[in-house]
């Protein structure tokens, strides 16, 4: 039999209990059925065609908008994104699920909503839509409104990607982007030293320091570098005083530009730190300072020779039809008749010496490569290669090198292609017999 002490205890306890209850009830949001849906459920907006995005947090405002394939942040300032990171912030949005409903009517600011709260928009450029994100509870839930409709609980997915990622891993962090595909025009400056390359033809050319032909497989596995070169970390954005990096007055500027037109230019400044040679980089007309790791860097800046095509013409020796050879004062022509060379009058020539001449003119790697002015006064022999028309496809001029006393090949690039002195032999068959 319960004594009446007991059942007074028994009655305290349980009105303490509802008090509890009711005070939480009324504090907290309660949880209604509405789970297993997605935020957007009914939302008009098409996923796949995003085209703008609008962050508001921490009371600062971002917008990024798309521009055929590629996103770009256009508020505060212009800066191109990263594409993936982009399209999942979309994807996020599209598979946030809702976990529940508020039974009542909730004070917004209690549970992180209202209009100051933070917030994302998207766009398809015909609907959009605008999500309010509140505050983050148990569980991994968090709050959400979506435009003027009732609070909600929704996982913390959109909170995670839109309010907790710092936004700056979501830029593209490649220097040169897409320039291995649409890459037209690269200008390299340093200490007042221009490099030049040009692709307008189809090929590509140099114009600085010399006008001449580029190796195309080397300078297709430099554009590869270029493309693949990327920021290593973030310094700061919006710098006060560009000196301090350096890049007031950039020891180094590359230029590139693509099949539109547009041009993207980075600027090379000071090192990091006394005991590293990486550097403080640039876009310019893009307030953001990166740092660049050397090693990686130094790839912009190898030499101009490396790029030059070693070989002495560029003409093809099944566009020949004739030779003009000058050793000293002789001269010496011969000609193509099917799968002989004959001299003018008729005479035949060992096509195996023609053959072999051609071979070291057209085809032999020199031992080194060096842009200087041609030293004319040193000249031995010039090589002249006429076409079918017998017009003048390209004249190779040959002198001897003081320094080696190898033989210097040129064709008026003033690009100096230096060959061994054993490579004498190939013009010995031509000249004169005394």
């Amino acid at each position: 039999m319960i004594r009446n002490r007991d059942l007074f205890i028994l009655l305290g306890i349980g009105l303490l209990t509802s008090i509890v209850a009711f005070s939480i009830h009324n504090s907290t949001p309660v949880q209604t059925q509405r789970a297993n849906q997605r935020l957007l459920e009914d939302s008009s907006i098409h996923f796949d065609d995003v085209r703008t995005i609008a962050i508001q947090k921490d009371g600062n405002h971002y917008e990024f908008a798309r521009d055929n394939s590629a996103w770009w942040m256009t508020f505060p300032y212009t800066l191109r994104m990263d594409v993936s990171s982009m399209n999942a912030i979309g994807r996020t949005i599209q598979g946030a699920q809702v976990l529940g409903e508020l039974s009542t009517d909730s004070n917004e600011e209690s549970i992180g909503l209202g209009e100051s709260a933070d917030s994302v928009l998207i766009s398809d450029g015909k609907e959009e839509v605008k999500i309010y994100l509140g505050r983050k509870t148990l569980g991994g839930r968090a709050y959400a409104q979506v435009g003027n409709e009732k609070p909600v609980i929704i996982d913390q997915s959109i909170h995670r990607r839109v309010i907790d990622m710092d936004y700056r891993l979501w830029r593209d962090v490649r220097l040169f982007p897409d320039f291995a595909i649409d890459g037209l025009r690269i200008e390299r400056i340093v200490n007042q030293n221009r490099l030049i390359l040009d692709r307008s033809s189809g090929r590509w050319e140099m114009n600085q320091p010399v006008p001449t032909r580029v190796s195309q497989n080397a300078l297709l596995e430099w554009v590869g570098k270029l493309a693949s070169l990327r920021a290593n970390s973030f310094v700061i954005d919006v710098p006060e005083d560009l000196a301090l990096f350096g890049l007031e007055n950039p020891v180094a500027s590359f230029l590139t530009t693509n099949q539109n037109g547009e041009t993207n230019t980075l600027l090379i400044g000071g090192r990091v730190s006394a005991g590293s040679q990486d550097r403080y980089v640039m876009l310019k007309g893009r307030p953001v300072i990166d740092k660049v790791p050397w090693e990686e860097l130094s790839e912009l800046f190898l030499q101009a020779e490396y790029l030059i095509d070693a070989t002495s013409s560029a003409v093809s020796r099944f566009d020949i039809k004739q030779l003009t050879i000058r050793i000293g004062k002789h001269e010496v022509t011969v000609q193509r008749k099917l799968d002989q060379w004959i001299h003018t009058d008729g005479i035949p020539v060992d096509a195996t010496e023609v053959d072999a001449l051609l071979t070291w003119l057209l085809d032999t790697t020199p031992q080194s490569v060096l842009i200087a002015p041609y030293p004319r006064e040193s000249e031995i022999a010039t090589v002249t290669l006429e076409g079918y028309d017998l017009l003048p496809l390209d004249t190779i001029r040959i002198a001897l090198d003081s320094t080696t006393s190898g033989l210097i090949l040129e064709n008026g690039d003033n690009v100096l292609r230096l060959h061994s002195a054993e490579s004498a032999s190939f013009l010995e068959p031509f000249k004169p017999t005394e």
